[in-house]
Formats: structure tokens, sequence, C-alpha cells
């Protein structure tokens, strides 16, 4: 093979390589240069404009529903139910005898008894006689005192099983459903039927331990549930735990419900709003406004006086124009929230926008275009 034949080959693989090196290093020109022009597309976003306000602080927690009384009306002796006096559902009145249970023996040992009362009776007075002529001893008078006194408490302690057959009302109230029927045997501990007094109804709920000082008795409440909407209801703080519970560190508190046209059932689920004397200057935004996650909450706003010039994006129609205009990422402070809305403490001023949809396309710098033909919702405090 000649050196002229080996040289061509060796400058054809040169020129092979000068090249590819020269298409990779002009195709990384370009791509580096579309890069430097490149930009997303505009976000279509909604806003709200913001504005100052002041917010009365009230301290947020879930409870529940319960009855000044109630009980579980359960037998305090066994044995077979032989009537049952009242309805399920129905009112019932302190001392009305809701089951009597069978107390045919017991009204058989009540005879016994009392027959051996009335003879214990007349012995002792025929020997309380025969004492004053001395014709017996007081050991034989004080021993049929003792029969006397014996006998009197057995039949009492039947007389009171007797009564004890005989399932009464504890208080007036409104039964619940019954869960025995005729016939049925039941024993200490079986449910007859659930007890409520209604006239009286409280609130049960808690609050973290840092707000302690926050809590006072005489408080107002107000509270709603899932069984009436968004209409709200009343209550008063009559009772508060004195210590904290060493598990959840929450303090225990009751309130007795001041609404009289509530009507409420025992168990209920309620949402309650302590309010306190504390005003706080917050910023309202919407709730759907922030974005929240371990490293603080954030919002999207508007960068005033950020719209391009003249640079417009068309709409679908081909005639509307909106300007596009840049948003910032910020950090904030966030406090209470208020139907749909949080107020906002530090970190937003008033008469600022705040993006309220589509955050999750938005990034530090991001363009936009404002869309509010559908606004949000106007705050409303009520």
């Amino acid at each position: 093979m000649s050196k002229r034949f080996i040289a061509s080959i060796v400058v054809t693989i040169l020129l092979i390589l000068i090249a590819v090196f020269g298409f990779y290093q002009f195709k990384q020109h370009m791509i580096k240069e579309k890069l430097a022009t490149f930009s997303f597309p505009p976000v279509s976003v909604t806003t709200v404009k913001t504005t100052s306000d002041s917010w009365t602080q009230s301290i947020l927690s879930v409870g529940h529903v319960i009855s000044d009384k109630y009980v579980n009306i359960t037998p305090q002796l066994s044995g077979q139910v032989m009537a049952i006096n009242f309805e399920s559902g129905s009112k019932v009145n302190k001392g009305d005898i809701l089951v009597q249970l069978d107390d045919r023996l017991l009204q058989a040992n009540l005879a016994t008894s009392v027959a051996n009362l009335n003879l214990a009776q007349i012995e002792y007075k025929r020997q309380k006689r025969l004492l004053k002529t001395h014709s017996t001893s007081q050991d034989a008078v004080d021993t049929d005192l003792a029969k006397l006194t014996t006998s009197q408490a057995d039949a009492k302690y039947i007389q009171t099983q007797i009564d004890f057959m005989k399932i009464k009302a504890p208080f007036s109230g409104v039964v619940g459903l019954r869960e025995v029927n005729l016939g049925d045997f039941v024993q200490p501990g079986n449910t007859i039927v659930e007890l409520q007094n209604v006239d009286k109804q409280y609130i049960d709920f808690s609050v973290p331990e840092v707000y302690l000082t926050k809590i006072k008795h005489g408080q107002l409440v107000k509270f709603k549930t899932d069984s009436y909407g968004e209409k709200e209801f009343t209550a008063t703080i009559t009772a508060i735990e004195p210590s904290v519970d060493s598990e959840s560190r929450n303090l225990d508190v009751r309130a007795v419900i001041t609404s009289k046209s509530a009507h409420l059932v025992s168990g209920m689920y309620v949402e309650t709003s302590v309010i306190t004397h504390d005003v706080t200057a917050v910023v309202p935004v919407p709730v759907v406004a922030v974005s929240y996650s371990l490293y603080g909450d954030t919002i999207y706003v508007v960068k005033p006086d950020s719209e391009k010039g003249n640079k417009t994006e068309t709409a679908s129609d081909g005639k509307t124009t909106f300007p596009i205009y840049d948003v910032e990422r910020r950090t904030v402070n966030i406090g209470q929230r208020r139907n749909g809305w949080v107020g906002v403490t530090s970190g937003l001023k008033a008469n600022e926008q705040v993006v309220t949809s589509n955050q999750q396309q938005l990034k530090e710098g991001a363009h936009v275009i404002i869309n509010n033909a559908n606004p949000f919702p106007a705050k409303n405090d009520k």
C-alpha cells in the first residue's frame, strides 16, 4: 500500500471528524440561542384585588352536642318483662313506670314477711306487758324486740325489691328506641331504652393548651352543624376542664346552648368558633390562593407595572386581547380562616392582585394573562 493512499485515508478521516465536530458545535449553538429566546406561553389566571381588614380573633375547633341529662335505663334486678308502658320516642315524666318485671314471687315473700312482722309485734307487746308485772325478764323483751326489728327489715328489703321490679324514669325527658319485648328476661346492665332531657343542651369541644389564657367563663361561642348548613347558633362557656389532657395537650371546654330555635340531637358533630377580644390586622385572600407546604405558605402576586410593552395575547375569538404580566412567588404568614377566606398577617399588602387559579402552572417570574370574566365571589363575613 503506497504512502499516498494512506495519507488520503488519514485526510479523509480528519475531514469527517472536523465535519462531525463542527456540526455538533453548530447544533449546540443553535440550541443555546433558542433556549435564550424561549419563554413559556402565558398562563390564564384569575385574580382578586386585596384590601386591608381587622378581624376579631376566634379559636376554631370541633365538638359534639350533649344533653344536660341522659342515661341508659337498665334494671337493678333480674326478671321477666311483664308490661311495657311507653312507646319509642315518646315523652315521659319523672317517676313514670316504664317497664314492669314479674314480681309475683317477691309479693309472696312479702306476704310471709308481713305475717312474721305482725307476729313479732304481738310478741313484743306481750313481753312488754309481762315485764311491767315482773312476769318475764328483760332479756326476753330484748330478744322479742330484736325479732321485731329483723322482721321490719326483712319486709322493707322485700318491698324495696318489689319497687325495683318497677323500672321508672329517673327524670322527665324523651325516650329512644325500645330494646326489650314482652317476655324478655333482663338482667342488671341490659339496656332497656335511652332517656334524655333535651330542655337544656351543651356542646363539648377541645382547644389547644396555648389558648388557655384566651378561654374564659361566659365567653361567646358560635357553632354550625351540617344539618343546618351555614346557619350559626350560639352558646356560652360554662365549664373549663381544670387540667390539660396529657396525650393530646388539649383543654376540654363545655358551653351551654343559648339558641332556643335549634333542634339538636345528642352526638351531633359541630364546628365551633370561640370569639375572643383580640383584633388582628389582616389582608383577606381566598383560601384557594394559598399554597401550603412544610417550607412555608406561599401565594402568587401580579407584579405592578409588569405589562410587557405592547405584547399581548389574543383570545380564541381572534379579536379580544389580554396584556401579559409577570408574577412573583411570595411567602406569607397566615392567620385564621373565615367563610372560605384566610387572613394574611404579613407578606402581603392592600391593593395588590393575588392569583386565585392555575398556581400549579406557575413559577417565579412566569408570564400570565388575567381573565376575570368570572370573578371570585366577594368576601362575606356574616
